[in-house]
């Protein structure tokens, strides 16, 4: 029986070990939407429009992290003691007097973070952007990507100096979808400011539009740094796998050799 135990404990180990979850793959959401991402050498801590950058002096897994900041030439260091840790609660525990206030703190004077994957429901993100080559104006080049919660996609390419066109319809894959909703939940939109402005269409633009949480969040270009980086390397790679294409200007190349 003995051997029987060992033998299945050896089987189960990896699997165990595999679904342990990770700190730096998840973002943290505290009581007033403070978004927290954690890294293995930085962390970063959104406030509203505001944003703050921590080095990860040290962290211990399911121990402790120790957070660093330097103000006008002074190092700042803060321990935190990490009280639960699970794929979907995050509670820390500040030493001494808390110099970074992550979030807002309970009676126990913890904070407690939820994964924002359990707070964040996509509803669809609509991508459009336009724009020419300097060298010859003429030659204009317009992008549409759309992806909704039903995984229905599409990716127009439109070559607007040919008036030419094609459109690709295949679903995200499963870790292409997860990957495109752990980005959007890594920031909280309601903060991201908007334009009301009208796009002038015969200057290059960018448009977003992200439905999420029964909110619709219009936006010219894109939002905060990190955040912007971020989409723009998904949608680059997400349309250049959907219609096979590899450079900005072979892209009207592509529309017609496809059609």
């Amino acid at each position: 029986m003995n051997r029987i135990l060992l033998l299945s404990s050896l089987i189960l180990f990896p699997f165990l070990t595999y679904s342990q979850p990770k700190i730096n793959k998840i973002t943290w959401v505290g009581e007033n939407k403070e978004h927290l991402n954690i890294s293995k050498k930085t962390a970063s801590l959104q406030k509203g429009m505001e944003f703050q950058e921590f080095k990860v002096i040290k962290y211990v897994k399911n121990n402790y992290i120790i957070l660093s900041e330097t103000q006008y030439g002074v190092e700042f260091k803060q321990k935190y003691n990490i009280v639960r840790f699970t794929n979907d609660t995050l509670i820390l525990a500040p030493e001494k007097t808390d110099y970074f206030k992550l979030s807002e703190a309970n009676e126990q004077h913890q904070y407690v973070f939820t994964n924002s994957m359990l707070t964040y429901k996509f509803v669809s993100i609509y991508y459009e952007t336009s724009f020419y080559n300097f060298d010859n104006p003429k030659d204009r080049l317009r992008f549409i990507l759309y992806i909704d919660s039903a995984k229905n996609s599409r990716v127009v390419i439109q070559d607007q100096s040919f008036n030419e066109g094609a459109m690709y319809t295949a679903p995200p894959s499963k870790v292409e979808y997860e990957h495109l909703i752990k980005i959007l939940s890594s920031c909280d939109l309601s903060n991201c400011p908007e334009e009301d402005m009208e796009v002038d269409k015969e200057s290059p633009y960018q448009i977003l539009e992200i439905s999420y949480n029964d909110q619709v969040k219009n936006i010219r270009g894109l939002p905060s740094a990190s955040f912007a980086e971020e989409l723009g390397y998904f949608v680059r790679e997400y349309i250049e796998l959907r219609a096979n294409i590899t450079a900005p200007w072979g892209w009207s190349v592509a529309i017609r050799r496809r059609k």
